[in-house]
């Protein structure tokens, strides 16, 4: 198994399960290259390279 690490969403993707998910949203990312598996509470995102940013959001607004 690949290590896994955080990401946040750049764009809206849907999940397999249908739900889109709005960009902002924090993903377990699994892979790398031009595309990667990513995951939020177990559903899976099928996402390329340009639909995410490695690292967690800083939102100055919660500071």
């Amino acid at each position: 198994m690949s290590a896994q690490r955080l990401g946040t969403l750049l764009v809206p993707v849907p999940g397999l399960s249908g739900t889109v998910y709005p960009p902002g949203t924090t993903v377990t990312v699994r892979g790398r290259g031009a595309t990667v598996d990513a995951f939020v509470d177990g559903d899976w995102l099928p996402m390329s390279w340009w639909e995410f940013s490695d690292g967690l959001r800083e939102d100055i607004a919660d500071r």
